[in-house]
């Protein structure tokens, strides 16, 4: 483990914990014995161990939940004492804030800064949705006089909720949004990351959720993954990871026509103007590509900037960039952390030389950094042409392609031909220029002047192949609760 100080509630968790599934409000191993080792990526040394599920703890957690849903312990509580339970997570989670933290840099090489953001967006999250059980009245239509309709909304039932591996203290996103409702959920979290789902379900066990409401399943997605998915008594499912994952999961779920939520990943623009404020815009551009060192699905690593200032806003980033303190998210000092894995780290090796393959030009970065854990350089990329690989793959690491363009429909142009749409930057002065983008830019989020802006009342999701669906606000209500329609005779 770290040899950086942990907190003291960090280390009476690992002494106290058996890392297994949480099936029924109880903590279990497999019946296998099975297990997967949890690597530090700051280090690549193993410091823990979770237990890897078959499809006999898989089918054992979504028979408690369906067990849950269908008994209505949850779903027929009062709305108001639903929220109760809520806002008292979200209470947990604030006296849990450090150990969270000491997770998402031991599980995830997090940056402490990047970490101290999503721990708190996940309690802002908790504290969003625990307002929505009192909230989602059904409406009654205008019928004949002898027939009263009421529309109610429900829970739709067992949610199997798969996490990737690059937040993990964001897994509240996954199943707070759909406890709210009040569906019964199964969480398959990362096997990289399992640690922080582990003690959501035990938060959850404390603020009075009910036994079997909040399950975990730990596993690789190969086994676990599948077997949830396919399991005939899960009614939805919301998918956050790989477009090619997503694909194979919709396809999966067709044969029982199970409603998909998929956010999915995306090789975003930024798209940088020549009237812009090139200070910030460089900042901002580095920043977006090098946060939690690329692996986020919002990552600005297509950079298209307007050719007249090409050459002096690439020296700005260079600038921004090149003396950057690479190390341990524990280190203070640290301004660009580890990837998660050297299965990742060789990804994106192979993607920078596929780069120099291609004829694009390095200007910064390009190499493995230091001889332990899983550190990259941060890599821009000149000369790029949009139909290189590096331009149109997302390689989920510090690589910024730098593309130049002429004119603003040539900007749109670029942006949009991608068959990612997650999100968008642009950077102007210009309010008209500004108001053209966002409605010819073709994803789900469009930023205008800033980057990475995120709130738990505004939808985010993306179109194309960054799937479909949204989390947060009030759109993602619909993705986790189903209508139904009540005509009742008063004649």
């Amino acid at each position: 483990m770290s040899a950086y100080p942990l907190a003291q509630q960090t280390r009476e968790f690992f002494r106290t914990q058996c890392f297994g599934h949480m099936i029924d409000g109880e903590m279990r191993q497999s019946a296998s014995g099975e297990t997967l080792p949890i690597y530090e990526p700051a280090t690549g040394l193993e410091f823990a161990r979770v237990a890897a599920a078959s499809r006999v703890e898989v089918n054992d957690a979504v028979q408690a939940a369906r067990k849950s849903f269908d008994d209505r312990r949850w779903r027929n509580l009062a709305p108001a004492q639903r929220e109760r339970c809520l806002r008292k997570l979200a209470q947990l989670l604030i006296a849990h804030r450090r150990l969270l933290s000491d997770l998402d840099v031991l599980e995830g090489g997090v940056l402490r800064a990047f970490s101290t953001f999503m721990v708190q967006l996940g309690i802002d999250i908790v504290d969003y949705y625990a307002g929505w059980p009192t909230k989602m009245a059904g409406s009654m239509p205008a019928s004949s006089p002898d027939v009263v309709v009421q529309v109610v909304r429900e829970p739709i039932g067992v949610v199997a909720v798969i996490m990737p591996w690059n937040g993990p203290s964001a897994v509240p996103l996954g199943v707070v949004p759909a406890l709210a409702c009040g569906n019964s959920v199964v969480l398959k979290p990362s096997e990289e990351t399992p640690l922080t789902a582990v003690l959501l379900a035990q938060l959850c066990l404390e603020a009075d959720i009910p036994p079997g409401v909040v399950n975990v399943v730990q596993g690789v997605g190969e086994i676990a993954g599948a077997a949830l998915v396919e399991h005939p008594d899960v009614d939805s499912i919301c998918f956050t990871g790989s477009a090619e994952t997503g694909r194979r999961i919709q396809a999966s779920a067709a044969a029982r026509l199970k409603k998909v939520s998929l956010e999915l990943g995306g090789k975003s623009p930024q798209l940088v103007f020549a009237d812009a404020d090139l200070e910030a815009a460089a900042a901002t551009c580095a920043a977006a590509v090098w946060g939690h060192s690329g692996q986020i699905c919002i990552a600005g690593s297509r950079v298209l900037v307007e050719r007249r200032i090409h050459d002096e806003f690439v020296r700005r980033m260079v600038a921004a960039s090149e003396n950057m303190r690479i190390g341990s998210g524990f280190d203070p000092s640290s301004q660009l952390g580890p990837l998660i894995s050297q299965t990742q780290l060789d990804r994106v090796s192979r993607y920078v030389d596929i780069g120099r393959t291609e004829g694009a030009r390095i200007v910064l970065g390009g190499q493995r950094h230091g001889g332990s854990g899983y550190f990259h350089e941060p890599t821009i990329f000149t000369e790029v042409r949009n139909d290189m690989r590096i331009a149109r793959e997302e390689i989920f690491g510090p690589v910024m392609a730098v593309i130049p363009f002429d004119s603003e429909d040539q900007a749109f142009t670029i942006a949009n031909d991608t068959e990612f749409g997650l999100a968008a930057g642009v950077w102007t002065r210009d309010l008209a220029r500004a108001h053209r983008a966002s409605r010819h830019l073709d994803v789900g989020t469009v930023w205008v002047n800033t980057y990475a802006r995120v709130d738990p009342g505004v939808p985010y999701g993306g179109v194309k192949q960054s799937g479909f669906g949204r989390n947060l606000g009030e759109h993602s209500i619909e993705e986790l609760t189903r209508l139904k329609s009540v005509w009742m005779s008063i004649a």
